[in-house]
């Protein structure tokens, strides 16, 4: 997340965000909704614990960096990665069909709050 202060001007915050989840339901009138989430993708801290002092301690701070770069890599370890659950966007059936270009599952977003408006773009 990025907090950008400039004088008197409010305060900007953005993130990056993946649209993970788009579905179709139908409200209460009869129409459809369409309903976009989107997630902050986040590292998972490492599950290695360095001792910080004691003979060896400057030696596993050396090699930490490498393990954790093997675990990354088993096929069947962390991902490194969570999901933390940012935005739910709710259109209407026409708002939907305006949007251009529409966001497909996967893709990364852009999404700015400044002074009470909130934008939400493809990122470059």
């Amino acid at each position: 997340m990025i907090v950008v202060l400039c004088g008197d001007v409010m305060p900007k915050v953005t993130f990056k965000a993946v649209l993970v989840s788009k579905s179709m339901l139908s409200d209460p009138f009869g129409g459809k909704l369409i309903k976009l989430e989107l997630v902050e993708e986040r590292e998972i801290p490492s599950p290695i614990m360095i001792e910080s002092r004691g003979p060896g301690a400057e030696l596993a701070r050396e090699i930490a960096p490498v393990v954790q770069q093997v675990i990354r890599a088993l096929p069947f370890g962390p991902r490194g990665k969570a999901a933390m659950p940012r935005v739910t966007l709710w259109l209407t059936e026409d708002e939907w069909d305006r949007l251009e270009p529409k966001p497909d599952i996967g893709d990364e977003l852009e999404v700015s709050i400044e002074g009470g408006r909130v934008s939400i773009r493809a990122r470059e």
